[in-house]
């Protein structure tokens, strides 16, 4: 994948997790153990009709993909973390992971 379609996938996978999963990486936010991995498992179906474009870059290149929707997922978790108005009891994840469903 070029650069471009990199960056593509990342920000529509990020806008999409902020809106479709929001509550999901809420509660993750909230959990205890930092250094355990979370699953965040994401439709395809939904996805796919959200852009086609990121259906045929993940036919195409599901590794590097999935790599691109961990990262987007991170950043859409710590946007969420940054805009709660009161912080308190929870905290970033390192260990957030795309699942496609």
């Amino acid at each position: 994948m070029n650069s471009n379609q990199v960056t593509l996938v990342g920000q529509v996978f990020e806008s999409y997790v902020s809106e479709y999963h929001k509550n999901d990486i809420l509660l993750i936010l909230k959990e205890r153990d930092e250094d355990a991995h979370y699953p965040v498992v994401v439709n395809a179906m939904t996805l796919f009709e959200t852009n086609m474009e990121i259906g045929e870059y993940f036919n195409m290149f599901p590794n590097e993909v999935l790599t691109v929707f961990d990262s987007a997922l991170r950043r859409s978790a710590l946007t969420i973390l940054q805009s709660l108005s009161q912080p308190e009891g929870v905290s970033m994840k390192q260990n957030l992971h795309t699942r496609i469903s």
